[in-house]
């Protein structure tokens, strides 16, 4: 009897290791990247301000993008007027679920741009 009993805890062990184990597959087509097209084209934002000498974007993330991972352009447009267009210099691969983005912040002195400035943004800002 006790044998009988072994037998059938070792098949429902091996039948539940098999069900258990079974494999996962992520469909890649189905997450929202962050990306933006690899030409420096300027990206949709999903917000932006300029206040206080701050330029700052809200963008698209999968939950590794950080200042590093976007670039900008800044032009002078006119006396003390500047331009600021915001592009992705590398993708995001990672898999976090984060619809509203990360909000990216910049100096005007990391940018270039003279405290007092008037700054506008050339990326397009989804509502």
């Amino acid at each position: 009897m006790k044998l009988n009993n072994a037998l059938r805890l070792s098949i429902a062990a091996a039948g539940a290791a098999l069900f258990l184990g079974g494999c996962v597959i992520v469909d890649a087509d189905e997450h929202v990247r962050a990306d933006w097209s690899g030409d420096r084209s300027y990206g949709e934002l999903m917000g932006a301000d300029v206040s206080n000498g701050i330029v700052t974007a809200r963008v698209t993330s999968n939950g590794c993008t950080t200042k590093d991972f976007i670039g900008a352009d800044v032009d002078k447009t006119g006396d003390n007027r500047f331009s600021v267009g915001f592009y992705r210099e590398r993708q995001d691969y990672c898999e976090a679920y984060v619809p509203e983005g990360v909000e990216l912040s910049w100096t005007f002195e990391e940018l270039g741009i003279p405290q007092e400035a008037a700054v506008r943004i050339r990326n397009d800002i989804s509502n």
